[in-house]
This record gives C-alpha cells, sequence and structure tokens, in this order.
C-alpha cells in the first residue's frame, strides 16, 4: 500500500485491517455502516462512520500503550464545562483484534473554518472558540508536554516534571545541528536567546493545551461557531501554549489575519496578561523551533531544504522581524 500524503506533504499511516475495524464497529453499532478514512490527518488514523440516523468518528490510538479512555475523560469533562467538543460513544482501552485503544466519537456539525471565505463570518467564529479555548486551557496538567495516555485517566499528566525539559525538547543536542542551515547566525543566537530565556521561566504548573489549535480544529455552520475538534495533540504547556499555536499559522487559510479576534473572545473568558502578545509571539517561535527541529531530527528525517522545512523557517524568520 502506498502512503497518503498528508499535512506538509508528509506521508501518513496505512489504514489499519479494515475487517477488523469493521467487526468492532458492528459490535457497538449494528449492521448498515459505511466506513471512510479521513483525508486529514498523519499520524492518527480516523475513520468517518456513517450509521443509520447518524455520523459518528473512530480514532484509533498511535501506539499500542495508549489508552484512549484518557481522551474520552477529558471530552466529558470539557462537555460538562459547556464546551461544544465531541460526544464520547465509546472506548475500548485496548481493542484485541486491532493491538490498539480506540474511541467512537459523535460529530461536530459543520465544517472547519479553514474553509471559510467570509471575513465577518470567520472573525464571529473564532472569537467565540477563543472563549471556549480559555475554559480549556484552564485545566491543570501535572507535568509538561504530551498527556501520557495511561491509567489513571485523571488527573491529566505531561511527561516532563519540569518545564524547562519541556522548553528544549525536540531541539538539537548540540545546538544549532540541522538548524545552522535554514537561519543566519544572528538569527540562530537570538532564537537561542528566546530558548534560554524561556527556560529560565518559573511556572507555578502547567495547563492544558488543545496542541493543534488553529483553523482547521475549529468547526463552523452558517458562519456559527460549531465546536472544536482533533484532541489528538493533547499536552502540558504554558498557558498561552494554543494562541502561539494560532498565531504561528494564522496566515496560512482564512480571509484576514485572525489572532486578535481569537484574542478578543479569550480575553472574555480569562484575563491576559498585560505583555501578552509579547508571550505569545514567544511561544508561537518557540513551538515553532521545536516543532521545525522535531522534522529534521530521526522523527521524519527531513532535508533542510524540504518545503515544509523552508515553509517553517520563513514563518519563523518572520516573527522573529515582528518581535
Amino acid at each position: 500500500m502506498v502512503d497518503e500524503q498528508g499535512r506538509n506533504g508528509f506521508a501518513r499511516r496505512p489504514d489499519v485491517d479494515r475487517a477488523a475495524l469493521g467487526a468492532i464497529l458492528r459490535r457497538v453499532l449494528g449492521s448498515g455502516l459505511r466506513v471512510t478514512r479521513t483525508p486529514s490527518g498523519v499520524a492518527a488514523q480516523v475513520y468517518r462512520v456513517q450509521a443509520p440516523g447518524r455520523v459518528l468518528y473512530l480514532r484509533i490510538a498511535e501506539e499500542d500503550h495508549e489508552d484512549l479512555s484518557v481522551d474520552a475523560a477529558l471530552l466529558e469533562h470539557l462537555r460538562a464545562n459547556g464546551l461544544h467538543v465531541p460526544l464520547v460513544v465509546h472506548v475500548e482501552p485496548f481493542a484485541q483484534t486491532l493491538g490498539r485503544s480506540v474511541l467512537l466519537m459523535g460529530e461536530i456539525p459543520g465544517e472547519p473554518l479553514a474553509r471559510c471565505r467570509d471575513e465577518d463570518a470567520a472573525r464571529r467564529v473564532v472569537r467565540a472558540a477563543g472563549a471556549e479555548l480559555a475554559v480549556l486551557n484552564g485545566v491543570n496538567v501535572q507535568g509538561f508536554g504530551w498527556v501520557q495516555r495511561r491509567i489513571p485517566v485523571w488527573p491529566l499528566r505531561g511527561r516532563f516534571p519540569d518545564y524547562a525539559d519541556f522548553v528544549v525538547s525536540y531541539l538539537p543536542d548540540r545546538w544549532p545541528g540541522p538548524l545552522a542551515a535554514l537561519f543566519s547566525a544572528s538569527e540562530l543566537d537570538r532564537l537561542w536567546e528566546l530558548v534560554a530565556t524561556e527556560r529560565r521561566r518559573k511556572l507555578a504548573g502547567a495547563w492544558l493545551a488543545h496542541g493543534d489549535f488553529d483553523t482547521t480544529a475549529i468547526f463552523q455552520t452558517g458562519g456559527q461557531y460549531s465546536g472544536l475538534i482533533d484532541f489528538g495533540e493533547i499536552r502540558g504547556t504554558e498557558p498561552l501554549f494554543d494562541l502561539g499555536h494560532f498565531l504561528l499559522h494564522d496566515h496560512e487559510h482564512p480571509p484576514a489575519p485572525l489572532v486578535n479576534d481569537l484574542l478578543a473572545g479569550y480575553g472574555e473568558e480569562a484575563a491576559l496578561p498585560g505583555d501578552h502578545e509579547q508571550l505569545v509571539r514567544r511561544s508561537a517561535l518557540l513551538l515553532g523551533l521545536r516543532q521545525l527541529a522535531r522534522w529534521l531530527g530521526s522523527l521524519r528525517n527531513l532535508r533542510p531544504d524540504h518545503p515544509a522545512a523552508t515553509g517553517r523557517a520563513a514563518r519563523l524568520r518572520q516573527l522573529l522581524l515582528d518581535a
């Protein structure tokens, strides 16, 4: 099987065993199902399930040791707090026939905000999403980095006990490593200064981040906000991580920059620090730098001249100029 191309041109995982997948779904939902792989996603394997009278989505855990009961507990917690996130229909900590955990969820109606070309509607939708993001970001996590998907499911736990370790995760052991091919010496000095400053930052704890928050995760229907999807990259972070992620990607899809509208909605639910614009930009730079280093490292082994790498470097350079 030839892998399909996902976001940024990366090859994504092939389908899981269709017979095993179908058996699980028929056991839970009965017959008369139509199952198709969703077009987006690289590491994640998500399937759209057309069942009698409703549409559902089945997510497969990325690793055999991951328990998606953690994600189910989080979604139920967020829904209880009024957020528009998918309904948990069924979860299995480990589906023997697939060798991984599975999570069946309800549909969020509409389509991604990334497809919206009505500027007024986009601003309205992202403002509403910002208010819900502030509630999501208020969830405490024990530790930083990827949320660990294992029992006990609550409270959520991150990979790193110390924030300083999270700040440099995926960066080259010997700076700047392959990043030297993409930035000038002065740019590398400024980037490392940001890293060093952030490592010294003292935080009282970690907060939950959606982890992939941009206009592809925000859904709207008829120009009205309908909910958030795609919680596969949840992690414990500093409080403005998701706002930084949004800023990093704000130039990619919408008809106009939307970060100020997102901040306005966010501020309706949570107080932003006086220097939040600087902190959000720093967050965008640091998380973009870590992601770029991850792509150039053993995980992806991208060449520095790969379009994804050069595009990310150009965006980081732009953010440096704006700082």
